[in-house]
């Protein structure tokens, strides 16, 4: 069976699991108040320190900085929470955060299933969150990883336990309708053939869109565009009449949430119009549940069997990403 299905298809066994490990944790809080947050983490983790970033914000007392490179904020000090994030435990960029964190004495902690970091985090002696190991591709831990964080931000006092509940509905939600999300991912995987898409959404759902992007890019092996209103109305929005022979093969997707502001509702209804006489119908995807992250899990579980059935439309495997395995093997040889 494809990894890339049967990760899917265990997504709310992964979220459940996810949350036994995090009510086992024996955290201890910072001996230093803490007074800000940064999470490090490439690809799949990234991903996940972005939607936990998004989730949380305006809803948590203090700044969250998600930091994808080498390098790391100069504001970063004792008073910092500083969370790696990698699956394999071996990513380049996350391990140098690491250590640039370890200099600057701030309060670290790791996520990972093995490899280089859990060494450091022993070393250390830091708090760390060993995942299971047994999946080749981070992309697919993203419910482990998503609660996860959650869980470090509720043990360190950040936030509160409502994502516990929310999770559990999400789960049995997801559950319950699976068979009408896989078909509806049939439905819009087959629309998606042959065309560009192009998905816009509310700021808030950005973190979201990019997750729906990525995994296109991964496992259905094409380009995707995002963009975010009311940003996108201020300067994109202008650039949607050249090339005219490529406007035709966009395929715009609207993401919605029930936390999407409603002047930004109204831009979107406007921009309809624009994007439909240009290209075509648009496809609208709406997050379902009582609340954002019980929405989140909706939009992550659908958007990943389009990908998924994508990929099938376009004739690949989901599983592999040789270009990537390739880059990091000639990235292996100049070290």
């Amino acid at each position: 069976m494809s990894v890339t299905k049967k990760s899917i298809e265990s997504f709310t066994r992964q979220l459940g699991d996810a949350l036994k490990i995090g009510q086992s944790l024996d955290l201890m809080r910072p001996g230093s108040d803490i007074r800000n947050v940064v999470i490090a983490g490439m690809g799949g983790s990234g991903i996940s320190a972005n939607l936990v970033e998004s989730l949380t914000w305006g809803r948590i007392p203090i700044p969250i900085t998600v930091c994808k490179s080498y390098t790391i904020p100069q504001f970063v000090s004792p008073h910092t929470l500083f969370i790696a994030s990698s699956y394999s435990g071996n990513t380049e960029e996350t391990i140098a955060a690491l250590n640039k964190a370890l200099l600057k004495r701030a309060h670290c902690i790791v996520i990972a299933s093995g490899g280089k970091i859990l060494d450091i985090a022993r070393e250390y002696n830091l708090f760390y969150i060993q995942l299971p190991l047994g999946w080749a591709s981070p992309r697919a831990m993203l419910g482990y990883n998503m609660v996860s964080l959650l869980s470090l931000l509720y043990h360190t006092n950040l936030i509160g336990a409502a994502f516990i509940k929310e999770t559990e509905n999400a789960m049995e939600y997801l559950d319950r309708s699976e068979k009408a999300i896989e078909t509806e991912a049939e439905i819009i995987a087959r629309k998606l053939k042959g065309k560009l898409p192009v998905i816009y959404c509310d700021s808030r759902l950005q973190a979201m869109a990019t997750r729906f992007q990525q995994q296109l890019n991964e496992n259905s092996k094409q380009l995707a565009h995002v963009n975010v209103f009311p940003e996108m109305n201020h300067n994109e929005l202008t650039g949607w009449r050249f090339p005219e022979n490529l406007l035709p093969m966009l395929q715009v997707i609207y993401l919605y949430s029930d936390h999407d502001h409603e002047r930004v509702e109204k831009r979107m209804d406007i921009c309809r119009d624009i994007f439909e006489k240009k290209s075509n119908s648009i496809i609208d995807i709406v997050g379902e549940g009582a609340s954002l992250l019980e929405q989140y899990y909706y939009l992550i579980h659908l958007t990943d069997w389009i990908s998924f059935y994508l990929a099938k439309e376009n004739g690949v495997e989901a599983d592999p990403i040789e270009v990537v395995d390739y880059l990091k093997s000639e990235l292996e040889k100049n070290r």
